[in-house]
């Protein structure tokens, strides 16, 4: 389940940005919005998580407790709880053809080393295992300690306290396969060659985060890698269609919303799109 969490957080922050090199302008200092207007009898919220972070950084606000406490259902990316993902996730990073004999001598070479290094371990045990399940490995050792917390994670269990149902925007398998199709071999390759930077960039986003300054972290996004395949698949067509499941959730009563805070913002962000969808969604300050 935390492998689902650490793929998408790292993998959208560092491969994403915009395709056409264009910054948006920034929104209010706010990880909670407000979802009003358009005939909805009661408010609902949008709450941008980071999908892992350390303790120490690990923070809910008065007003997120607040916010969570007048919902009657909690709204996650994906189903990542139900006891069947582990099962999909196995599925799902399985690969066809073996790592040793896939990448070429120099890539294998290169990315057992990295394995060592980093993780004290070669690569030999995942030689079944497609790339994606090395990024994910080698992405918890980006964060400084040894067991970073879920946002997610501690929502549901908060969801589980007050007795509240948990829905989902998409699937778990969606969401695998939706990663397995936007990331090239060679993107992960080269993200893993450059594992130090990823480690500065996740420290800055972890800042940014802290301060609650979407927009400041959807350009972070725009500066780095651009690749447009992904960014349509990991951020456009996501964003696109759960905007279209999100009203009837809303309708049927106060929803928390809880997603990547990179898809918050940006011109195909959700703020963005409620707001042409009629909805008023403003930022929940204190």
């Amino acid at each position: 389940m935390k492998t689902i969490g650490l793929l998408a957080i790292v993998f959208v922050g560092l491969f994403t940005g915009n395709a056409n090199g264009q910054q948006q302008p920034l929104l209010e200092k706010s990880l909670l919005w407000k979802v009003t207007g358009k005939g909805l009898t009661q408010p609902s919220y949008l709450y941008g998580t980071i999908h892992m972070i350390c303790d120490a950084d690990f923070k809910i606000a008065t007003k997120t407790k607040n916010a969570f406490e007048q919902a009657s259902q909690l709204v996650l990316e994906a189903d990542l709880f139900n006891p069947s993902t582990p099962a999909l996730v196995k599925a799902a990073m399985t690969a066809d053809t073996p790592l040793s004999k896939k990448l070429s001598p120099t890539e294998y070479t290169m990315l057992d080393s990295l394995m060592q290094q980093k993780m004290g371990m070669t690569l030999k045990p995942f030689d079944n295992f497609k790339l994606t399940m090395v990024m994910a490995l080698m992405a918890q050792k980006l964060f400084s300690c040894a067991q970073p917390k879920s946002y997610e994670m501690t929502f549901n269990q908060m969801a589980t306290v007050k007795k509240l149902p948990v829905g989902a925007l998409e699937t778990v398998q969606e969401q695998l396969d939706l990663m397995n199709k936007a990331f090239s071999d060679e993107q992960i390759i080269t993200q893993v060659k450059g594992f130090d930077s990823a480690r500065i960039m996740m420290n800055e986003m972890v800042e940014n985060y802290k301060a609650e300054d979407v927009g400041a972290l959807y350009n972070r996004m725009v500066e780095e890698l651009t690749d447009k395949h992904t960014i349509q698949i990991m951020l456009e067509e996501r964003n696109l269609h759960w905007v279209t499941e999100m009203p009837e959730m809303m309708q049927k009563g106060s929803s928390f919303f809880a997603v990547g805070a990179g898809h918050l913002g940006g011109p195909i962000g959700i703020i963005t799109l409620l707001r042409k969808q009629g909805y008023t969604v403003t930022p929940v300050m204190n």
